[in-house]
């Protein structure tokens, strides 16, 4: 009985955390907003818990895969099996290799020629199917509360998961594919994938090669760069459940950053007033004309942007 008030109370706070400044406002297209003015510098949410992330390829031996932190020259933990999982001294812990072991099994189970080059998108699908399978990370890595999301967004699943029929990995379907917008290209590219996968890896329970590409599809449309390191810049992409659902502008009020702890923080740039919508960045603004912006955010996100900035030709 003790643990069930402390694991409510825990819950509460964490809803109170995520949801205290902001909130989705519901409809044809889901958006976050203020829920009061917000003056500039404040820090609407900060939490590890509702995010699946993956450092860039590059970056999987020399940088934690749990609080992000460089290595350095300090000891770490290194999978040897799969050589994509490190993790500093502070965040060597047995829990968390342990639940490395689904995810490295998994990848270590493809043909080898998937395993050279980009892993990017190969080592997310096998860490999400291992949060399907055997639940999601302990505490200790990024993710913990990815199948428990907060219930402001049983709206969302209502309205995107008519057809999910509580089959595993149901909780990233309230973010939008943008389907009939993508690519053939990349529509093909997520059916080969897909479809290859398959024959080398056992699927969780209901799902299927379609559902496969929709995730696919998800990530490009929802993936969120992550952190903006002075000396390398973007060091990997996540999905998360709420800061997905941050709009775009070339002149955003908020911005996503990363603490040290590997706690993803949303921050107000500028004053909101109450219910102004929340936006953010996808592309560098500085080192990009409004064309180059244009052209960028199309081919990676499927729209043309229409913000005042890019009206004003800036």
């Amino acid at each position: 009985r003790l643990a069930k008030a402390r694991a409510k109370a825990r819950a509460k706070e964490l809803n109170g955390r995520v949801w205290a400044k902001a909130k989705l406002s519901v409809g044809r297209e889901s958006r976050l907003v203020s829920k009061d003015k917000v003056g500039k510098g404040a820090v609407l949410w900060a939490t590890n818990e509702y995010y699946l992330s993956i450092l860039y390829s590059n970056f999987c031996s020399t940088y934690c895969g749990s609080c992000y932190r460089e290595l350095g020259a300090s000891p770490r933990w290194v999978c040897k099996a799969c050589g994509c999982f490190s993790l500093c001294q502070k965040c060597d812990r047995e829990e968390a290799k342990r639940w490395h072991e689904h995810e490295c099994k998994l990848f270590c189970g493809v043909p080898r020629g998937m395993r050279q080059g980009d892993t990017d998108y190969l080592r997310f699908v096998c860490r999400f199917f291992s949060i399907c399978t055997h639940g999601p990370p302990p505490t200790c890595l990024p993710g913990s509360r990815l199948t428990s999301p907060t219930k402001e967004l049983d709206e969302i699943f209502k309205l995107r998961c008519q057809e999910g029929g509580g089959r595993a990995g149901q909780f990233l379907d309230c973010l939008a594919t943008n389907k009939e917008l993508q690519s053939e290209d990349f529509r093909s590219w997520c059916s080969n994938f897909a479809q290859l996968f398959k024959q080398h890896v056992e699927f969780p329970k209901g799902y299927e090669v379609g559902d496969l590409c929709d995730l696919l599809m998800r990530i490009r449309t929802n993936g969120l760069g992550f952190p903006c390191d002075d000396k390398h810049g973007t060091l990997g992409w996540s999905l998360d459940l709420y800061a997905s659902f941050l709009d775009h502008s070339c002149s955003p009020n908020c911005e996503v950053v990363m603490d040290d702890g590997g706690k993803l923080l949303v921050r107000t740039l500028s004053d909101v007033p109450a219910g102004g919508q929340l936006l953010i960045t996808y592309v560098d603004v500085k080192s990009r004309t409004p064309q180059e912006r244009k052209d960028h955010l199309f081919d990676l996100y499927r729209f043309r942007c229409s913000c005042e900035r890019c009206k004003r030709g800036e």
